[in-house]
């Protein structure tokens, strides 16, 4: 058995060779960036665990021996389901590993720019000794409105962490759940038009692809901030841009982007009204665990004939 490992972001793979022992498969590590790259590493693969490599229809149909697919992140952006269906491959995601984590770093990134932090270090380290000119305005979180775009793991876990903070929590989801207690959904535009921070928790998809763009933008109040830890191309970022140049919304967080790592030369970084991040929302000791062993243990449970969490529906193997 031959398990390849198409892409990582860690400097080893010592937990998915632990766990993956019990199939005494030789395990074979890339970093594939290309479609090229994973069609050549993947080509005698019984299984991939991929991280942000592309696995295109063109690259599965290839694949003769390969019965599962097993995704290191919760996005799935990045396989062809379809194809992967029509060839009876498994594919699984990942979409536990680090709610937490993500939610605290949206948290933060609120509450930074709810306190100037930024601003305020960076008034005392040019000498300055001025909290009150630097804050003002500074309304209340109690008296502001946090907008989460996405219901799932992620922003319910944001919910029940700024709800006892704020004045109110509204959101957007195409599948509201019921009884949420301290939380009113809304529709996409009245979240955008009402609340004094946007925090992003979608999946990207061909429908999200693009879909904060210019018209949603110019809903914001002129004080907003938009908040993005999901996925850097489900905003316009030229959309973005000039917004935030003409001054609605105020600013932008933001620990995802369409290109990473973000250019050099990208107008975003020598903006003062963007706190930029670099994806760092999904990281702790604990979820970068969690990245490698359950990627690998869906694996090991598949060929052990137990039950794995799969997005597509497949004939069972033979």
């Amino acid at each position: 058995m031959r398990v390849v490992i198409t892409d990582l972001p860690s400097s080893d793979n010592n937990v998915e060779r632990d766990l993956l022992a019990p199939l005494n498969a030789e395990v074979v590590r890339f970093q594939c960036r290309t479609t090229a790259e994973v069609a050549k590493a993947a080509r005698d693969a019984d299984a991939l665990l991929v991280c942000w490599a592309p696995v295109p229809g063109e690259v599965i149909e290839s694949l003769d021996r390969c019965r599962i697919i097993s995704l290191y992140t919760a996005g799935y952006n990045n396989v062809d389901l379809e194809a992967a269906t029509r060839r009876g491959i498994t594919v699984t995601n990942n979409p536990d590993y680090c709610v937490e984590e993500v939610a605290t770093h949206a948290l933060a990134l609120l509450l930074a720019i709810n306190r100037k932090l930024v601003p305020l270090v960076d008034s005392v380290r040019a000498g300055n000794w001025d909290p009150v000119g630097v804050l003002r305005p500074a309304p209340a979180l109690s008296r502001q409105t946090v907008g989460i775009l996405g219901f799932g793991r992620i922003g319910r876990k944001l919910a029940s962490l700024v709800r006892p903070l704020a004045g109110g929590v509204q959101a957007h989801d195409p599948a509201p759940p019921d009884g949420v207690e301290g939380v009113r959904f809304v529709s996409r535009e009245k979240l955008f038009a009402e609340a004094d921070y946007v925090s992003v928790h979608m999946p990207l998809s061909d429908a999200t692809k693009g879909s904060i763009g210019s018209g949603l933008l110019r809903r914001m109040k002129p004080s907003a901030w938009l908040i993005n830890t999901s996925r850097g191309a489900i905003i316009d970022e030229d959309a973005l841009l000039e917004a935030l140049r003409s001054g609605t919304p105020a600013g932008a967080a933001l620990d995802v982007f369409v290109t990473e790592p973000l250019p050099l030369d990208h107008p975003f970084r020598s903006m003062r009204n963007v706190l930029i991040t670099p994806h760092a929302a999904w990281y702790s000791e604990q979820s970068e665990y969690l990245l490698k062993a359950n990627a690998a243990r869906a694996v090991v449970n598949y060929f052990a004939g137990k039950p794995v969490r799969s997005l597509n529906s497949v004939a069972p193997s033979d």
